[in-house]
């Protein structure tokens, strides 16, 4: 478990690497942390994006703010914003940048660009598209702006091509985890900064099993609730 962000962009880096040169060009990184503004967040990933590559946030607001709070960027990267008039070309490596609900539309557009319309995100003999890398992608509350069943499973038809080469998620009682090429894993908080695992999944665990695993956990352990409250003060 990483001990603060910095050390999660670099696990997520190292991880998202070891997945393109295993032939994955469609990479999904997550990390799920409270008040992460996206131009901070994203800064440390520009390394992952050799040019030319072209740097993708949701509107010109948050383009605009990264230009501000980057300055000047790498010789060959771009930054432009999903609502530009920007065209991808399949010579760039693309970093999608917490793109919203609304943008899916844009979203898949890009990969399709770079990709030639092979959904696949895979490398293969004679063919080897450049690395789309979506980053802490907002997509996943499209029940709430009006989306219905038949947009939300395209949705995940489409977030189905991506690899998850880094995915950190706090929760109250732990974490959940996963840096390719490792499983998934759930860990559980024993105490301030220390952690323990409860269980590994060869595919993301639902939000019900990773419920159940920890109440499990509390049913062994009666005095699991005393020293969480002792580790607290």
């Amino acid at each position: 478990m990483p001990v603060d962000l910095a050390q999660a962009c670099e696990q997520a880096i190292g991880a998202t690497r070891l997945a393109m040169q295993a032939g994955y060009r469609r990479l999904l990184i997550e990390i799920l942390a409270p008040d992460l503004k996206p131009e901070v967040l994203a800064r440390p990933f520009l390394e992952l994006v050799q040019p030319p590559a072209l740097v993708l946030f949701s509107d010109a607001g948050g383009a605009a703010l990264a230009q501000r709070e980057w300055g000047s960027l790498p010789e060959g990267i771009e930054l432009q914003s999903l609502t530009s008039r920007t065209q991808p070309t399949p010579e760039q490596s693309i970093l999608l940048v917490m793109p919203a609900v609304y943008s899916l539309d844009q979203v898949e557009r890009v990969c399709q660009a770079v990709s030639g319309g092979d959904p696949s995100g895979l490398a293969s003999k004679g063919r080897d598209p450049k690395p789309v890398v979506l980053l802490n992608p907002q997509l996943q509350d499209a029940a709430t702006v009006g989306v219905g069943l038949a947009g939300r499973r395209l949705r995940q038809r489409f977030l189905s091509t991506f690899e998850t080469s880094y995915y950190l998620r706090s929760l109250v009682e732990g974490a959940l985890f996963r840096a390719y090429p490792d499983p998934w894993s759930v860990w559980q908080q024993e105490e301030p900064g220390l952690y323990s695992v409860l269980k590994t999944f060869i595919a993301q665990p639902t939000g019900e099993e990773v419920a159940e695993l920890f109440r499990a956990s509390k049913g062994k352990d009666p005095w699991w609730s005393w020293r969480r409250w002792l580790g607290s003060l």
